[in-house]
């Protein structure tokens, strides 16, 4: 619904401001360009909704109990990024994820101590990717956890490993078990990394694809409202 509107109210701006973008005349050029003041049809329209914008966007998702960013080789935004993609994946699907991964890059906010509102969720996830469950094969698995070891770690669920001296993974486990490398996995991600988008080429052979109708900025809403609180806490899941 809040997209719809965006939609509705940008739409609207756009064809009311529409002769702002038609080609200049000859004679108009030989004027010198004067930055056009405001066009007061397009802020009265915008000022019928700001206050309900606001509104909106003042709703508060959780409480941020500590600094919290994205960082190497583990981080607890990462973890909780991952482990909320897996989780809504395993619901949407009705059926067990063994993997949730998705890149640092997606993201344009940290989290300092105090409200975390709706419009910061805005600002963390600003892009409209899509859930989307991949299936890899396990010898795929391997190469796409070294894939993350090559770049010092990466937010990832369900899985345990560390990285060596040359930044390879080693002690992998994925749901506590050694990787069978002719078993099917199932792996959590976004549209945009499976579309090519991020830093992992063995998501982009996947198996199997199937692509849920839901936002991933939605996913991090109702999981991080879910966690009411949130800590500065990881489980050494990359070491």
């Amino acid at each position: 619904m809040l997209t719809r509107f965006f939609v509705v109210l940008i739409t609207s701006v756009l064809f009311a401001g529409c002769t702002l973008f038609r080609p200049a005349t000859v004679e108009e050029e030989k004027v010198p360009l004067e930055y056009p003041g405001p066009d007061t049809e397009i802020a009265s329209l915008l000022d019928a909704h700001r206050s309900q914008l606001n509104r909106l966007m003042n709703v508060e998702i959780a409480t941020v109990k500590d600094t919290l960013r994205f960082g190497k080789p583990e981080s607890v935004l990462g973890n909780l990024v991952s482990d909320a993609i897996r989780s809504r994946a395993a619901n949407e699907l009705g059926a067990y994820v063994n993997m949730g991964i998705i890149g640092e890059s997606s993201f344009k906010l940290f989290f300092e101590p105090g409200r975390l509102t709706l419009g910061e969720m805005y600002e963390f996830m600003p892009y409209k990717n899509h859930l989307v469950v991949l299936t890899l094969e396990g010898q795929r698995v391997t190469e796409l956890i070294n894939q993350v070891a090559e770049i010092g770690g990466a937010p990832v669920s369900g899985v345990r490993f560390r990285i060596d001296n040359e930044n390879t993974a080693r002690g992998v486990l994925v749901n506590s078990e050694v990787i069978d490398p002719h078993k099917k996995y199932r792996v959590a991600t976004s549209s945009w990394a499976a579309d090519g988008g991020d830093v992992f080429p063995a998501l982009w052979e996947a198996e199997e694809r199937v692509d849920l109708n839901i936002s991933v900025r939605d996913v991090f809403v109702d999981y991080f409202r879910g966690k009411s609180e949130i800590y500065d806490i990881t489980d050494g899941r990359i070491r």
